[in-house]
């Protein structure tokens, strides 16, 4: 009994050791991106930028002017400015030691992208070049009674974009989601090897569609659910249905393999605690590798592809329109800024242009005067010059 309570406690260990791990991986980021009280201050600023809805390209030149002012090199601004738009918590840093541990997993991991490439490419015929996303999502708003429109995007403008941020930001999904399908497998009465089979059979189909779907909705369309006074952007609808049950579906699956391990209830191959929670972790660490070699390749290569397809797909049925999601001292509103069409055609550049320079954006703007000089009038031409030259 003692024997087995202690290899229940090492197993536990074994579970808690990548959040162990990550805990130092998260100070380092935090002292990387700036907690100095200047970097403080304009992370502040950026934020106060987006709480207002506005699009970081509105306020470039007015951000640049206080990063100077503290002052903040464009390497670091640039690195606040992602780090407050896709923040990495402490799941993000679970999943760094993969690259310590690359030597084990990685070659596991790319066999697992090798087979799941071709899948990818399958996935974005059917779904994107075929129409059926476009179908789907066409079903899933006469069903709910949602209307789609744009809101614009926050990210645009960021100072030197790192785009290593976005894509951490994006590796929990599939890491985890490799995870949970292989302890749903393991509860199925299936021989080992048929077991590992299926696994990674259910990993690779759900990893390339959810891949392709995030590609497609990565941009501004936003579900209006005007019953429930509610936006739901599309991109966000896969990790708001996906989160909670994978994550609620770990915690459940691995307490009671756990349980089952310790009164002798399980007859797999993974009885032994200690054996079941190594096993845990290279499939952990497998899938991430499989994740940041889909991030390098796919979404570093082609989701761009796949966002426009989509999108025009979109436009073409629904002709939705582009707003501004503002708010100023608590009061929201929704200003209609063009059609989305014209957006994918024009991009931001006009938006820009467009939007009105009023006397507080004149306060903003940084002055041209040296600190301590004095403004003085222009001079009055003299208007004897003029008549000289007649």
């Amino acid at each position: 009994m003692a024997e087995d309570f202690t290899s229940l406690l090492i197993a536990v260990g074994v579970l808690l050791s990548p959040i162990i791990l990550a805990l130092p991986l998260r100070f380092w980021w935090t002292f990387r991106v700036g907690n100095q009280p200047e970097h403080v201050r304009y992370r502040s600023w950026v934020r106060q930028v987006l709480d207002a809805g506005e699009p970081l390209s509105t306020r470039r030149q007015e951000l640049d002017h206080l990063a100077r002012g503290l002052p903040i090199d464009v390497t670091r601004q640039g690195r606040i400015e992602m780090d407050v738009l896709h923040p990495l918590k402490l799941p993000h840093f679970m999943l760094l030691p993969v690259l310590i541990l690359s030597p084990l997993v990685g070659l596991i991991g790319a066999i697992l992208f090798i087979l799941l490439f071709p899948l990818i490419l399958i996935a974005e015929w059917v779904l994107i070049d075929r129409g059926l996303l476009a179908k789907i999502i066409d079903f899933i708003m006469r069903l709910m009674h949602w209307g789609i429109i744009g809101i614009h995007r926050l990210d645009t403008g960021v100072r030197d974009e790192d785009a290593m941020v976005e894509h951490m930001h994006r590796l929990p999904t599939t890491a985890f989601l490799g995870l949970f399908c292989y302890l749903i497998v393991s509860y199925m009465p299936l021989p080992s090897w048929l077991g590992i089979a299926f696994t990674v059979t259910l990993f690779l189909l759900l990893t390339s569609i959810i891949v392709i779907v995030k590609a497609a909705s990565h941009g501004e369309l936003v579900f209006a659910d005007t019953s429930q006074r509610r936006l739901q952007p599309m991109e966000r609808l896969v990790d708001d249905i996906l989160a909670p049950v994978v994550g609620l579906g770990l915690l459940f699956l691995l307490s009671r393999q756990l349980f089952l391990t310790q009164i002798g209830a399980s007859n797999s191959v993974f009885a032994d605690p200690i054996w079941f929670a190594g096993i845990v972790l290279i499939v952990l660490y497998s899938a991430a590798a499989v994740a940041i070699m889909v991030e390098i390749s796919f979404f570093g290569l082609r989701s761009e592809r796949v966002r426009m397809v989509f999108q025009n797909q979109i436009v073409e049925k629904y002709n939705p329109i582009l707003y501004a999601f503002t708010r100023e001292h608590d009061r929201m509103e929704l200003n209609p800024i063009r059609t989305l069409k014209e957006h994918l055609v024009h991009g931001e550049s006009e938006i820009e242009q467009n939007e009105p320079f009023n006397f507080e954006d004149m306060l903003r703007a940084p002055s041209t005067l040296q600190e301590g000089e004095d403004a003085t009038p222009p001079k009055a031409p003299e208007i004897e010059s003029f008549d000289d030259s007649d």
